[in-house]
């Protein structure tokens, strides 16, 4: 794919000045996942699905893993992938197979590209795989019925059925394509809840930064002992980034689940009793909540202590969403001590900041209650500890604008004012695939910055820069870990009152605002409809007692309304 990509080095570099693989000891990144396979009888990979109420479990060796991913990258040669080839990756859930063909990917050059099976329609499939080029498509049973659509659309397009490992194994005699570590790995897509997705080119570089950052967050030796615990869907970047560095890595277990289900808790209590070291469970806030609602509603899939005796032996991995003082208290009652906070993007291959994990609890205790409760300028400021950046590998800082129109342009903020958050790092994303424009607009003056997340810093006792999320800088609504645009929905609420109630577009208007009202990391949609004087009584008085209940039957899980006033829409001189 002849991709135009950020051509300045500058953002990519570690702290020292250096290239990132000037610290790893491998020529190429096929070496790297080689040598972590050498160990063939070693214990590799623990799949877990869920069948009413069943849980089945399948073990890996390493050796049958790579032998599996042998015979997937035999059969993508067959097809004609070679180095650069970009292949959708349609999964219906957390799949072993999409695993395997990742694997297998490497071993032939080709490039994944992630379908989001919870949302992904077939019209957002075809344009996935049209700005990305893909010339092959590889599908689950789950993705079966809404294949012929997908090949009638997608016509240059080759389609593979992923479980034809379970049928047919190839051998791969052939040898492994050279790569490089700024040779591409795999496109991530944004959630594109805010417009259309974008995607993450992300290249072997980005993920050697994140492992060699993780191996040095931890404190791990080249031969320590690591599980990896793995629930989030494999098309998000969290999953994506960890999966991954159980794969470069000697030595790792990993845990990977079907979907988050109520028997998660369990099958995380009974894997914590074979842990050999490390081990992590990657979360989101949201997680936490609904294990908080099951012990309310005395639903728990297991004994309640044994359950906290299991996370407090558990290194919890937290982000995704602003991780606020209800779920750093509920992680502490189950766990018995603070999770590991991580702020960053997709387009940051997960991290940019994280709490440090050699302060002490009482010192993270403390910079967490300082943003909790900070002022400027005499305005209550509120912010959530997010850590620091992690040197060498990351490099952060606050400006007043990352604009190159206004008069403060990458001007930096002083301690406690809240600014842009903009970074370095040899983990950021090489381009947006298909959009050269917008790549350009996310790189300036090398730095990274797209993040458009407003933040404060403040210094520590030891002079420290700790950073605090703030807000986002645009009006988003903040939902299961993802963003929907304020416009974008009440674009969709409006177009169902015009078709369910028949009103005019000009009978009423529409106002749609985001408040944290019963969580801390997750907005209520709160709607406001002012209604013109041509709407009738009856029409008046039907939508004033239908909206909120019908609405949610047929809008997307983004524009369902949670409150709903009928009133005059307040307006400052911009409209």
């Amino acid at each position: 794919m002849n991709e135009t990509k950020h051509d300045d080095v500058q953002p990519f570099l570690l702290t020292t000045g250096e290239p990132v693989t000037s610290l790893t000891t491998f020529s190429s990144p096929t070496e790297e996942y080689c040598a972590a396979f050498e160990n063939r009888d070693f214990p590799f990979l623990y799949y877990y699905a869920f069948n009413r109420g069943a849980i089945q479990r399948r073990l890996l060796t390493r050796g049958e893993f790579w032998e599996l991913a042998c015979s997937a990258a035999a059969h993508l040669r067959n097809l004609g992938i070679s180095k650069g080839v970009r292949i959708v990756h349609c999964f219906s859930s957390n799949s072993l197979h999409d695993l395997v063909f990742r694997l297998a990917s490497v071993l032939v050059g080709g490039v994944p590209a992630t379908i989001n099976w919870q949302v992904d329609d077939n019209e957002r499939i075809i344009y996935k795989a049209t700005i990305t080029q893909a010339r092959f498509c590889l599908y689950d049973r789950g993705f079966a019925s809404r294949i012929e659509e997908l090949k009638a659309a997608l016509p240059g397009v080759v389609f593979l059925e992923a479980d034809i490992l379970d049928k047919h194994l190839l051998p791969f005699d052939a040898p492994h394509t050279p790569l490089d570590y700024e040779d591409e790995r795999i496109i991530v897509f944004t959630s594109g809840t805010t417009g259309r997705p974008k995607g993450v080119s992300l290249s072997h570089r980005s993920y050697l930064t994140n492992r060699l950052t993780y191996e040095h967050y931890f404190g791990l030796s080249e031969t320590a002992p690591i599980d990896f615990f793995l629930v989030n869907p494999l098309h998000h970047t969290n999953s994506t980034a960890l999966s991954d560095w159980a794969l470069r890595r000697k030595g790792a277990v990993l845990h990977l689940l079907e979907r988050y289900t109520t028997p998660y808790w369990r099958v995380l209590t009974e894997a914590i009793r074979h842990k050999r070291g490390l081990f992590i469970a990657s979360l989101v806030p949201r997680h936490i909540d609904f294990l908080d609602s099951l012990l309310k509603q005395g639903k728990l899939p297991v004994e309640e202590g044994e359950l906290k005796e299991a996370l407090n032996q558990t290194d919890i991995l937290i982000g995704s969403a602003p991780v606020g003082p209800k779920t750093i208290e509920r992680v502490r009652k189950f766990a018995g001590r603070i999770p590991h906070v991580r702020f960053g993007s997709t387009e940051t291959c997960l991290q940019v900041t994280a709490i440090p994990t050699t302060m002490p609890e009482t010192a993270v205790l403390k910079a967490l209650r300082v943003g909790w409760s900070h002022r400027y300028n005499n305005e209550e400021m509120a912010g959530y500890y997010i850590g620091r950046e992690h040197f060498p590998f990351t490099r952060v800082k606050v400006v007043k604008s990352a604009d190159p129109e206004s008069a403060s342009y990458m001007v930096p903020c002083e301690t406690g004012e809240p600014g842009y958050l903009i970074a370095q790092g040899g983990n950021l994303f090489s381009c947006y695939v298909g959009d050269e424009e917008a790549t350009k607009n996310v790189f300036r003056e090398g730095w990274y910055t797209g993040l458009r997340d407003i933040v404060f810093a403040l210094k520590d006792d030891d002079g420290n820069l700790e950073y605090y999320w703030l807000s986002r800088d645009s009006e988003l609504l903040i939902r299961g870990g993802a963003n929907y645009a304020y416009a974008q929905v009440a674009e969709e609420l409006t177009e169902f009152i015009v078709d369910s109630y028949r009103l005019s577009p000009k009978a009423f208007d529409l106002a749609v605002v985001g408040i944290p009202l019963e969580s801390e990391h997750e907005d209520a949609c709160c709607v406001t409809v002012e209604l013109f004087n041509d709407v009738s009584g009856a029409n008046r008085q039907r939508l004033e007692s239908g909206l909120l209940a019908e609405a949610p039957k047929s809008v997307s899980k983004g524009a369902k309304p949670d409150y709903l006033r009928f009133a005059k829409i307040p307006r400052n001189f911009k409209g």
